[in-house]
């Protein structure tokens, strides 16, 4: 808070209240007699004042020439102060007053610290300049000896004698200014006095200080932040205006005491900041929130005002003005919040009243209208210390609030942890039962599953034989329709050679040898297509029969050829019209392995299908450019045997190939797969035969499988 804030708006006002001062005699007289040395006197309420423009009169004016000047009796009303008049560090203030000492002590002046810029105090005696003191706030330590924030000099007078003591004021900013005469035991023990207070005063800002710096580091709550930092800038404040940091911090550059206004904007920000945090605006008082934002947005502003406006030796100040308007925005917030229910703002509305209460006091004290004394000079001291006992009572019963809510929330928390623990347990025993009942049906489904699923095998393995009947049917029939046409042929040969023998002498026995001949040859066919449909029925009839499981020397590039012409015969049997161009590359020294042909044998009948399958769907669509191809491979590589097949037609997405191995997957409609074409065929070539099956694919190109087992 600005201490000359209210100074200023209220002029007016303390113009029209009486002025404190001494009576009309004593106020005229121009001596002060100093007769017992264990009192203090008041010097300045029996001074003659002059006023002048700045220093246009000299001290050798005045002693040269004492009839051109009229001195009149001081009334601290006639000060043009740097709080009221913006002109003011225009106008120069003599004090002239005669002063007798008649005790054995030294005698010293002691002004009261009041910020004035620059006091010199000139001791005459019998016309003569004894003694020279310059002791203002402006002055810097290598030219004035003596603490700042107590400024005292001392005279020359000694017992019986008298001086006229002259005292020159310029920047003064209070209209009252305290000066005392005093002897070496009176000073020391008030400057004993000071020091106490001060010194409790700062150890008090520090310990609230260093006390919410520690809070907030513990509980990261922001209200201890701003609190502590706007306590601390409090009492660096209170040390500017009772010349302490001016003592401590910069006093051999004096200058540096004018931005020290400045200060006051700094702290104005950290007390809205404050106050929005800890009266909870946000969430209470949304309206007043942005209130506050706004007026912190005026102090920055201020506080930029300020510190060019000195720079620049202007004198407007418009910090007071803001603070005015956040000291009302205060208080109105704190009464709205405490009236919403949050108890702790009480203290802060206190807090604010006992503040401005004792700052009126300290601008009425500081424009003559209140007497000197400990509680109107520290009249800002105390509001300042009561205002942040009271902020930080509020602070505590903040916390203690938080407190009993986090213990509550505790409490209910465990309350519900009960209740869902006691919940749980019922639900435990519920699904426990539900459990014991699901496990039943689950087993029992389990047991419906594997009936299905040995159905399904066994639908597989009857789908697998239909096709491969289909192809054994359709390649029986080739060597069958042989063997009745050469024994139709045969049948009509005999009956030729019959006729030709019939004719007695007239036969023509070269006719009867190439009869003969032609009926050996027909035989011979014959015999040749019903070896050969004997062999369709004995594959057929092998490959019916259950897998023993034994592994016997076999000869997979034979396997491979009769199955897929197997396979594709199977699909020409369904549709006349489909024909594809059959790609062989058998390795002529692949050699036998052991392998369990039947076995193989699906496995072959299955890739083979599949691949017929594919490149049918897509010649339905493809147009009559396309041709059908499946291609099939045989290899050693690395010890290892390797068939691959690979078909041309419609491919899969990587989605698909990365199911196609797995239990009941098929890309095909209802009714044309079971899924387990390719589980089966993969079971056996991993697990039965220690080999690999993989696919490679591209959807729309074509699918290449290959199967490596161990040579």
């Amino acid at each position: 808070m600005n201490l000359r804030l209210l100074l200023f708006l209220l002029t007016g006002l303390m113009a029209g209240l009486p002025v404190h001062s001494q009576s009309p005699d004593s106020a005229r007289s121009q001596s002060i007699r100093i007769r017992d040395a264990s009192q203090t006197y008041e010097v300045l309420s029996h001074c003659q004042l002059l006023e002048v423009a700045s220093r246009s009169v000299s001290i050798q004016d005045l002693l040269q020439k004492p009839d051109q000047y009229r001195f009149v009796p001081y009334e601290p009303n006639r000060l043009k102060t740097r709080f009221t008049q913006s002109n003011a560090h225009l106008f120069g203030y003599w004090f002239a007053i005669d002063l007798t000492n008649e005790t054995d002590q030294e005698l010293f002046l002691r002004f009261v610290y009041s910020g004035t810029e620059i006091i010199d105090v000139y001791e005459v005696a019998g016309n003569q300049l004894v003694a020279v003191h310059k002791i203002g706030s402006l002055e810097s330590e290598r030219v004035y000896p003596f603490r700042k924030s107590n400024p005292f000099c001392p005279l020359r007078v000694s017992r019986g004698q008298t001086s006229r003591i002259f005292i020159y004021q310029q920047g003064v900013y209070t209209a009252y200014v305290p000066v005392f005469c005093s002897t070496t035991p009176n000073l020391l023990q008030n400057q004993h006095r000071a020091d106490l207070f001060y010194g409790l005063y700062y150890g008090f800002i520090l310990i609230i200080v260093l006390y919410n710096l520690i809070l907030y580091l513990r509980v990261r709550e922001p209200d201890h932040l701003f609190y502590g930092l706007w306590v601390l800038l409090m009492g660096v404040q209170v040390m500017l205006y009772r010349g302490h940091l001016n003592e401590f911090f910069y006093a051999a550059h004096p200058e540096i005491e004018r931005y020290g206004a400045a200060l006051a904007g700094i702290i104005g920000l950290c007390h809205i900041l404050f106050t929005l945090s800890f009266l909870r605006l946000r969430e209470l008082a949304p309206r007043l929130y942005r209130v506050g934002i706004g007026i912190l947005g005026l102090f920055f502003l201020a506080f930029v005002w300020d510190l060019v406006a000195i720079r620049r030796g202007a004198l407007l100040d418009l910090v007071p003005l803001v603070s005015l308007l956040e000291g009302v925005f205060s208080v109105t917030a704190g009464v709205v919040v405490y009236r919403l229910g949050f108890r702790p703002a009480l203290y802060y509305i206190f807090g604010n009243i006992a503040f401005f209460a004792c700052l009126f006091a300290f601008l009425f004290y500081a424009g003559g209208r209140l007497p000197y004394g400990f509680f109107s000079y520290n009249s800002i001291l105390l509001g300042s210390g009561i205002e942040i006992l009271l902020f930080t009572l509020a602070l505590a019963y903040k916390i203690t609030l938080m407190k009993h809510d986090r213990e509550q929330a505790e409490t209910e928390q465990f309350r519900l942890l009960d209740e869902n623990q006691r919940l749980i347990s019922e639900q435990n025993s519920m699904l426990e039962e539900k459990v014991t009942l699901r496990t039943a049906e689950l087993n029992q489904t389990l047991k419906n599953l594997k009936d299905t699923q040995s159905q399904l095998i066994h639908a597989e393995k009857m789908a697998s034989l239909g096709e491969l009947v289909a192809g054994i049917a359709h390649e029986i029939q080739n060597p069958l329709n042989f063997v009745n046409n050469f024994a139709e042929v045969s049948v009509e040969l005999v009956d030729e050679l019959k006729e030709e023998k019939g004719k007695g002498p007239e036969r023509n026995d070269e006719l009867e040898d190439d009869l003969l001949s032609d009926l050996s040859e027909n035989l011979q066919k014959i015999t040749q297509h019903g070896k050969r449909a004997e062999g369709i029925v004995k594959g057929m009839l092998q490959h019916s029969r259950s897998s023993t499981g034994e592994r016997q020397p076999t000869n997979l590039n034979a396997l491979a050829d009769e199955y897929l012409r197997l396979a594709y015969h199977g699909l020409r049997a369904k549709d006349k019209e489909f024909n594809a161009q059959l790609v062989t590359d058998f390795a002529a020294d692949l050699g036998l392995i052991d392998a369990v042909p039947q076995d193989l044998g699906r496995v072959l009948l299955n890739l083979f299908n599949n691949a017929f399958y594919a490149v049918h769907e897509k010649a339905k669509s493809a147009g009559t450019n396309y041709r059908p191809s499946v291609e099939v491979c045989t290899a050693r590589q690395n010890g290892q045997v390797v068939i691959k097949v690979k078909d041309n037609g419609t491919g899969m997405p990587e989605s698909v190939r990365q199911k196609i191995f797995q239990p009941f997957f098929t890309t095909k409609p209802p009714g044309q797969g079971t899924g387990l074409g390719l589980s089966l065929s993969y079971d056996i070539v991993t697990k039965g035969h220690g080999g690999e099956l993989s696919v490679t694919s591209t959807q729309g190109e074509g699918t290449e499988i290959t199967v490596r087992l161990p040579g």
